[in-house]
C-alpha cells in the first residue's frame, strides 16, 4: 500500500514537472511569436515611411496636401492605364529578381 501511494506520489510529481515545462513551452513559442509580430510591424512601418519619403522628394508640392487630399490624388494617378502597366512590370521585374 506504502510504495503505491510513493508511486502515485512520484507519478503526480512528474506530470506536474511537465506540465509546468510545457507551460514555459507555450509561454516562450508566445514571446516568440509576439517578437516576430513586432518586427514585421516595424519593417512595414519602415517600408511605408520610405516610400512616403519618396514621394516627397519626388513631388514636394504633394507635402502641401491634406491626407484625404494626397490619398485622393494617389488614387487618381494609380487609376491611370500607364501607371498601373508601370507599377505591374516594376513588380514583375521584382519577382524575377530583376532590378527595376
Amino acid at each position: 500500500m506504502k510504495n503505491e501511494k510513493e508511486k502515485l506520489e512520484k507519478d503526480l510529481e512528474n506530470a506536474q514537472m511537465k506540465l509546468s515545462q510545457t507551460e514555459h513551452k507555450v509561454q516562450a513559442l508566445e514571446n516568440q511569436r509576439k517578437f516576430l509580430m513586432k518586427k514585421e510591424d516595424r519593417q512595414r512601418t519602415h517600408h511605408l515611411c520610405n516610400m512616403g519619403g519618396a514621394i516627397q522628394s519626388i513631388s514636394k508640392d504633394a507635402d502641401a496636401l491634406t491626407k484625404v487630399e494626397f490619398f485622393l490624388l494617389m488614387e487618381q494617378i494609380f487609376s491611370l492605364s500607364a501607371v498601373q502597366e508601370l507599377v505591374a512590370e516594376a513588380k514583375r521585374k521584382h519577382d524575377e529578381g530583376g532590378d527595376v
